[in-house]
């Protein structure tokens, strides 16, 4: 009975870290479900709690410091999605720019269980972190073994564990699925995204970006606002990066991920130079803005060449139609199709934002076998309108004269709509970008507003005769019309292939393009018999299917090797090697530490990349031309402990003098074997008088 009131307490199964004196962080391992079912997900957390004057670091530590690392080790059946992280807060230290968190934070990620995992079935979770903690005066990598154990049981969780992690997935960054562009003018980063009006912006907004090289971390940040647009100006590093990512926290409660690409130099910044005055009863309108934007961007959807044939071949099917009634049901039916997929994929992407994916328009874009069954989908349409075989609600030519009814009109605006995701256009960014910052029933009204957009040509044509008698009249010369049409799918197919070189490795594209030929050979055999009306004429076509769903199914994509995060850290050791070289400063070595202090004073100072502390001693104290004289003239050695990978020798020369971290800074007079432990805190002032006093 104790157990069940702990249990519902912590609100998830957790283990808390080890409570050693050195440990300066508290780490324990949450789940959202104390008894998750199998083949559902559950929200999970690694909940940090640094102790009152130390601060954990974010995925990008900033100018010094590392992010966490961890190994997870989890049983059959169960995996672990990446961690999202909470916008961070900045710290400046002597021109050294850090993103940290002060305070307890929690990292979440999601717990998967496959389907096939029995009921009752007991799972033991573990993951061994490791991560960087720091004071003002001294920072100290720590490594935890986190352990979580439940058992398979009924979806669903306790309210409060709900509430809990509703809270923390608040914190998390939503991805903007808006168009952001950037461009670097005279060494000035300029970034435009597009914001709506309504979204209030604290006065201290930072954008904080994920990785180093393409803006200046210590640089002032400008915000501007104009109309339906955020912009930022602030000094570019010399990186020539063609994409950004970055978080931009705009105030205390929301704070958004940032995908940027490169445009050429010219970005117009607006003159603009304060935020407009902030408006409480504006949603309405931003709301009706929105909506009228997914409008007319789904209506220049249907100029996309994945839209426009299939489109183009319904208009012409009402061509010179005296039936009002079919005309208008059919319209009817083909915009409630079209407006259906807009609405249920916009539902489904508000969704998972809510459980703290991050996923915006087209994310199934990001799973390479649904790029595989777009490719086929697109060959598919693409060969129907190049002849080989016949499809009723997309034939053309005297059929196109039929009436198909209000299902294959239904249908065909389903597959336009479908078949649109790959695509974007004009004004379809900041509208998706307000659904998913709006309120949810105003978001779900954008991806309506999108869907009519596109349905918006058949449903006049549909609703005004006049338009219909405007329009040719049929004939063979459609026949020739829809062979054209042919073009633009196959084309949107190529593209698609593209995408999948980018997302998986060459044996699964030869996968893909094999399934491309069988899907084609099932095509042409399938027109054959139509031609001869043969019975089962599709019986080749559901072969076809059979075998690609089986192969998407079992054969998993390559990825790529992942050794940047290897070569980073190795990049860096050599880079600190070569300065240490050019410099005169001698890699630590005890044995010839021993050698030189009887023959002249040595000054040990043991440093990492990724201590703050150690970077703003180095740059303000250790490295400052007047504490380099100082050392020439009075001959001081100089010797540097690179404690960036964690050398077992330095380990132990460490705890020989108490300490568990860097940085240490050791003054060694000549024939003394006992240095002089200097603060942790120099300044160049403290180094010259120690040089001039052994001098």
């Amino acid at each position: 009975m104790i157990a069940s009131c702990l249990l519902m307490v912590c609100f998830a199964i957790s283990v808390q870290a080890s409570e050693e004196d050195g440990q300066k962080i508290a780490a324990s391992l949450l789940l959202e479900s104390r008894s998750p079912a199998a083949g559902t997900e559950t929200s999970l957390a690694i909940r940090m709690a640094p102790q009152a004057g130390w601060h954990g670091y974010w995925l990008n530590p900033g100018d010094a410091g590392f992010p966490m690392q961890l190994e997870w080790h989890l049983p059959e059946g169960v995996t672990v999605s990446e961690l999202q992280y909470p916008a961070p807060e900045p710290m400046v230290l002597s021109d050294l720019m850090n993103y940290i968190y002060h305070g307890d934070y929690a990292l979440l990620a999601q717990l998967k269980l496959a389907d096939d995992l029995p009921e009752g079935t007991p799972i033991s979770l573990a993951v061994d972190i490791r991560y960087l903690v720091c004071s003002p005066k001294l920072c100290v990598p720590e490594q935890q073994s986190l352990q979580a154990q439940f058992n398979v049981g009924e979806p669903g969780a306790p309210k409060a564990a709900q509430e809990r992690f509703d809270t923390w997935r608040r914190q998390i960054p939503k991805p903007l699925e808006a168009s952001a562009a950037f461009s670097v003018n005279d060494g000035q980063f300029v970034l435009s995204l597009p914001l709506p009006e309504s979204v209030e912006l604290a006065e201290d907004i930072h954008l904080y970006p994920e990785i180093n090289g393409v803006i200046s971390n210590t640089a002032p940040q400008s915000f501007v606002r104009q109309g339906e647009h955020l912009f930022m100006t602030t000094t570019a590093a010399e990186g020539s990066a063609s994409h950004f990512h970055g978080v931009i926290a705009l105030n205390e409660s929301m704070a958004v991920r940032v995908n940027a690409i490169r445009q050429a130099e010219g970005l117009v910044f607006p003159t603009q130079a304060s935020l407009p005055p902030k408006e409480d009863d504006n949603l309405i309108i931003v709301s009706t803005v929105a909506v009228l934007g997914a409008i007319l961007g789904g209506l220049l959807l249907n100029l996309m060449p994945c839209v426009f044939p299939i489109l183009s071949l319904k208009v012409l099917s009402l061509a010179n139609l005296g039936d009002e009634r079919v005309a208008r049901s059919g319209a009817l039916a083909y915009t409630l199709g079209a407006v259906l997929v807009c609405l249920l994929l916009g539902g489904l992407i508000l969704i998972l934002r809510q459980f703290g994916l991050q996923v915006g328009w087209a994310f199934q874009l990001q799973r390479p076998e649904i790029i595989v069954a777009l490719i086929l989908l697109m060959m598919a349409i693409g060969l129907n309108l190049a002849g080989l075989f016949e499809l009723g609600t997309l034939s053309s030519g005297s059929k196109l004269q039929h009436k198909q009814g209000p299902a294959g009109d239904f249908w065909t605006g389903v597959l336009a709509a479908f078949v649109a995701t790959p695509c974007t256009g004009p004004f379809m960014a900041t509208a998706l970008g307000a659904a998913l910052v709006l309120p949810t029933g105003v978001g779900l009204m954008v991806f309506a507003g999108l869907g009519l957009g596109m349905a918006l040509p058949f449903l006049l044509v549909g609703f005004i005769p006049a338009l219909r008698r405007r329009m040719p009249r049929p004939g063979a010369w459609m026949v020739t019309a829809k062979r054209f049409f042919a073009v633009p799918m196959f084309l949107t197919a190529l593209g698609l292939v593209w995408v999948l070189m980018q997302q998986s490795d060459n044996q699964y594209v030869l996968v893909a393009l094999l399934l491309v030929l069988l899907l084609s050979l099932g095509l042409w055999l399938t027109g054959l018999f139509q031609q001869t009306g043969r019975q089962r004429q599709w019986w080749p076509m559901v072969l076809v299917l059979i075998i690609a769903g089986g192969t998407l199914m079992t054969v998993s994509p390559g990825m790529s090797a992942k050794g940047a995060n290897s070569a980073n850290v190795a990049n860096a050791a050599n880079a600190v090697e070569a300065d240490a070289e050019t410099s005169g400063v001698m890699a630590f070595d005890e044995q010839a530490l021993s050698a030189l202090v009887k023959k002249q004073d040595v000054f040990v100072y043991f440093s990492a990349d990724w201590c703050l502390t150690c970077k703003v001693n180095e740059k303000t104290a250790i490295e400052r031309q007047a504490t380099q004289a100082a050392f020439a003239r009075s001959n001081t050695a100089v010797m540097l402990g690179d404690w960036t990978d964690g050398d077992p020798e330095i380990t132990r020369f460490l705890a020989k003098h108490q300490r568990s971290g860097v940085p240490l800074y050791l003054w060694y007079q000549k024939g003394n074997l006992e240095p002089r432990v200097l603060p942790q805190v120099l300044t160049s002032s403290l180094l010259i008088e120690q040089a001039t006093g052994a001098g």
